[in-house]
């Protein structure tokens, strides 16, 4: 649902001949662009989305709880944090957790943390640059 509407903004956007934030290699190289609009999480927070790439599928969750499934792609996110070791990811190691809802949910909406080393820009053990933490 997520990429659908995503994509429907884009087309809304080229067609009022406005210039669309669609990212190079090299922009999602660079960590998170663009703004992916207001999305209201759990309990009613509201945050302001950023768009980032994630190049792999996986699990968004809390801790042991798997709160949802991320398909690869260019998807939203809304924040960061420093917590805990990511899963290792080839050479990619990091301990921050981007908050996003998942593409598919199993509970709490699909809402919850993904690991940074699935995330296209930034270094080892930094934040994904262009992404506030939370």
């Amino acid at each position: 649902m997520k990429r659908i509407l995503a994509s429907l903004g884009a087309a809304a956007v080229l067609a009022t001949g406005a210039v669309a934030l669609t990212p190079t290699s090299a922009l999602a190289a660079d960590g998170c662009w663009g703004n992916a609009g207001q999305k209201q999480g759990p309990g009613g927070k509201t945050y302001t989305a950023r768009y980032c790439h994630n190049y792999q599928a996986g699990v968004v969750g809390f801790g042991d709880t798997d709160t949802g499934y991320l398909y690869a792609g260019d998807n939203w996110f809304v924040c960061q944090v420093k917590y805990g070791e990511n899963p290792p990811v080839g050479d990619a190691r990091n301990n921050w957790w981007l908050y996003t809802q998942g593409d598919k949910a199993y509970s709490d909406g699909g809402w919850g943390w993904f690991p940074a080393t699935k995330v296209s820009g930034g270094n080892n053990y930094e934040p994904v640059p262009g992404l506030a933490t939370c």
